[in-house]
C-alpha cells in the first residue's frame, strides 16, 4: 500500500519513481498470480537431462480456488434497495446499464487472484455514468497517511504501441477528487511530463477509482500456497516420468549364445545387427545357460500417493476452499450438514464482504452524486442498503418454513428478505405487490405507498 500526498504524485519526477517501483514490485506479483490462474505454474519451466522424460503437469488449483470462492461469495448479485422510489429507479437504471452484476463478479474475481481489484467510474460523451472493471496491473492506488487512510488519488497506466508491438508512449492518468491529470513519456524521456491541455474535471465529487480489497492484507486467495501447488505439480510430473521410463524397460540377456554369435566373434562388434534381428523377428535363441528378463525398478507407489494426498488435503484445508470431489460431500446431506462443511468458505466470504461493502458504498455515493447533479435532487446515498446472499444450494422449503416461523416477530419486509433471491427479488416490491393484490381482492381503490407517505 502506497501512502503519499497528492502533491507528491503530481510531481513528474516522483510519479516516474512511483510507476517504476510499482512495476518492479506489485506488477511481478500480479503477473505471477495471473500465470497460476491460467495454470502456467513453475513446473512449466523445469529442465531435466535430455535423456530423461520431462513431463510438466500443471494443476489449475488456483483457478478452482478463485472461481469457487468468488462464485460462492457473489455468484448471486448484490441487491440494492433505496427508501425513496425515485432514487431506487435512478440507481437501478444506472446499475443495469452498466451490467453491474457482471462487473462486480469480475472485480471480485480479480481481487481473489491478485489481492485487490478496481472499478473506474467515468462520464462518457452522452453523457452517461459508466462503471468499468480494471485489471490490478493498470491501477496504482495512493492512500493518505492519516488514520482514515482514505484514497488520496489513483494512477491509471496505459501504453501505446505501433503495429509491430514497439512501445511508443507510456501514459499515466492521475485521478483526484476533482480532476483527471494526463502525463506521458516516450522511450527517450527520463520522466513523465504533464499534458496540461488534457486536464479535465470528472464531476463525481470523489476519486473515481474504487478499490476492492480481497482482505486486509491485500493477498490473493492462493498467493500463500504457491509452494504447495508446485510440490503437487512436481510429484505428479515425477510419477508420469516414472511411468514413461518403466514402460520402456531394458531387457537383460545373460549367457546367451544364440542370435549373438556375430557380436561375440567380432563381426558385429556393436551388436546392432543382432539387436535388429531381435526386434524384427521377436525371437531369441538361447543356450542352456542363457537367461533373458526385463530389468524392473521397484517403486513405492503407495508412499507417492500418500504424499500427493497430504499435499492435496493441505491445499484445500489451508485455503478454506472445499474440494467438492471429497468423499465428505458424497451422499444425501442436509442443508445444515453442508453448511457445516462449508464453514471455512463462509468465513472466507465474510472477509470478502467486509472489504466489498465499503467499496460498494463509495460507488453508490458517486452514483447518487451524479443523479443529484443530473436531476437537481438531494438524495441521500446513506438510504441505499446492500443485501448479500451466498450462492448456496439450499432447501427452499426449509427456508420458507423458517421465514414463516417469524410471523409476528419481525416485519413482513424482513420475512420476505429472508427468502432466496430467485423467489423474492426485492422485498419492498414484493410487499407492495401483496398489498395491491389484497386491495383488489377486497375491491378497494389502489393507492400507492409513496402517495400515502407524501400525504
Amino acid at each position: 500500500m502506497y501512502k503519499f500526498s497528492k502533491e507528491q504524485v503530481l510531481d513528474p519526477a516522483f510519479l516516474t519513481k512511483l510507476v517504476r517501483k510499482f512495476k518492479n514490485r506489485e506488477l511481478k506479483r500480479y503477473r505471477r498470480a495471473q500465470e497460476y490462474y491460467e495454470a502456467e505454474n513453475e513446473i512449466r519451466n523445469r529442465k531435466l537431462p535430455e535423456l530423461n522424460s520431462n513431463n510438466k503437469i500443471a494443476h489449475a488449483f488456483a483457478r478452482y480456488m478463485t472461481n469457487m470462492a468468488t462464485a460462492y461469495f457473489i455468484g448471486k448479485p448484490v441487491r440494492y434497495t433505496a427508501e425513496d422510489e425515485g432514487l431506487q429507479e435512478a440507481v437501478d437504471g444506472i446499475l443495469t446499464a452498466n451490467y453491474i452484476d457482471a462487473v462486480n463478479f469480475d472485480a471480485s474475481k480479480e481481487a481473489s487472484k491478485k489481492g485487490i481489484g478496481f472499478l473506474l467510474m467515468y462520464i462518457d460523451e452522452k453523457p452517461r455514468l459508466r462503471i468499468k472493471k480494471m485489471d490490478a496491473e493498470e491501477i496504482i492506488p495512493v492512500f493518505s497517511s492519516t488514520l482514515g487512510e482514505y484514497l488520496e488519488c489513483a494512477v491509471r497506466l496505459a501504453e501505446d504501441h505501433d503495429i509491430d508491438g514497439k512501445l511508443l508512449y507510456q501514459h499515466a492518468y492521475v485521478y483526484d477528487d476533482t480532476y483527471i491529470y494526463h502525463y506521458r513519456r516516450d522511450n527517450a524521456a527520463s520522466d513523465y511530463a504533464e499534458l496540461a491541455e488534457d486536464r479535465q474535471e470528472h464531476l463525481l465529487g470523489d476519486v473515481p477509482v474504487i478499490c476492492i480489497a480481497n482482505n486486509e492484507e491485500h493477498m490473493g486467495d492462493y498467493e500463500a500456497f504457491y509452494d504447495l501447488i508446485d510440490a503437487y505439480d512436481r510429484s505428479q510430473s515425477n510419477s508420469a516420468n516414472d511411468a514413461d521410463y518403466f514402460s520402456d524397460a531394458y531387457m537383460a540377456i545373460v549367457g546367451a549364445g544364440g542370435g549373438l554369435e556375430d557380436a561375440l566373434s567380432g563381426e558385429d562388434p556393436d551388436g546392432s545387427t543382432a539387436a535388429k534381428n531381435l526386434r524384427e523377428n521377436k525371437l531369441l535363441f538361447l543356450d542352456e545357460k542363457g537367461q533373458a528378463y526385463f530389468i524392473e525398478k521397484n517403486t513405492n507407489d503407495a508412499a507417492a500417493e500418500n504424499y500427493k494426498n497430504r499435499l492435496f488435503k493441505d491445499l484445500f484445508f489451508l485455503s478454506q476452499v472445499p474440494a467438492l470431489t471429497d468423499e465428505n460431500f458424497s451422499g444425501n446431506l442436509s442443508g445444515v450438514a453442508i453448511r457445516y462443511k462449508l464453514i471455512g468458505l463462509e468465513e472466507l466470504a465474510i472477509m470478502k464482504e467486509n472489504c466489498f461493502r465499503p467499496a460498494q458504498h463509495k460507488m453508490l455515493k458517486m452514483i447518487t452524486a451524479w443523479i443529484n447533479l443530473m436531476q437537481n435532487k438531494d438524495y441521500d446515498p446513506e438510504s441505499i442498503r446492500q443485501q448479500y446472499e451466498r450462492n448456496f444450494i439450499d432447501n427452499d422449503t426449509e427456508t420458507v418454513d423458517n421465514a414463516g416461523k417469524l410471523e409476528g416477530i419481525v416485519s413482513k419486509e424482513t420475512q420476505l428478505s429472508m427468502l432466496p433471491q430467485d423467489i423474492v427479488g426485492n422485498a419492498a416490491e414484493e410487499l407492495e405487490r401483496i398489498r395491491r393484490e389484497t386491495m383488489e381482492d377486497e375491491q378497494l381503490p389502489y393507492v400507492r405507498m409513496e402517495d400515502i407517505n407524501a400525504g
